[in-house]
């Protein structure tokens, strides 16, 4: 193999590696970022809706997750939805807002199974059903104007 198609592959599986790990577009982050997420979920490309509003992104994990996201002519993720069998990594549906998040659970009893955090920044639910989890994001005041908590499932 030549020197220069060595090169080629390890900078393909170098930026491969470091754009998995790195980025991942989560609340208030760029669409093009959505890559990303397929990535980290290990899922297929992603199926896109379109609404007048804004464009709905739904990704299957490899767990069986199914997660939207929301995104706003602006070209941002304004809120992300999820439903099945397993949590999703809320650090990559999170993104910046993940932080937030982790600095405002506390540990609750087995038997809780709603968890809810608002803030000027982030409203947060996720839900413990009897097989799996359901949950949904959103950054208050970028959620388009016509546009209703129904209109993002």
């Amino acid at each position: 193999m030549t020197t220069s198609r060595m090169t080629v592959r390890l900078l393909s599986a170098l930026t491969l590696t470091l754009t998995g790990v790195c980025a991942h577009a989560g609340l208030d982050e760029p669409v093009a970022r959505i890559a990303q997420d397929q990535l980290a979920f290990k899922s297929a490309p992603a199926r896109v809706t379109h609404a007048a509003a804004f464009d709905r992104h739904e990704l299957l994990t490899t767990d069986g997750v199914n997660v939207h996201e929301f995104v706003g002519r602006n070209g941002r993720v304004f809120a992300v939805t999820f439903n099945g069998p397993a949590m999703p990594d809320l650090k990559v549906l999170l993104g910046g807002r993940f932080n937030e998040y982790a600095a405002a659970v506390h540990p609750s009893p087995s038997t809780h199974k709603v968890y809810t955090h608002s803030s000027r920044t982030l409203e947060l639910s996720i839900v413990k059903l009897p097989r799996g989890f359901a949950g949904s994001a959103f950054v208050p005041g970028a959620i388009p104007a016509g546009v209703t908590a129904r209109d993002l499932q």
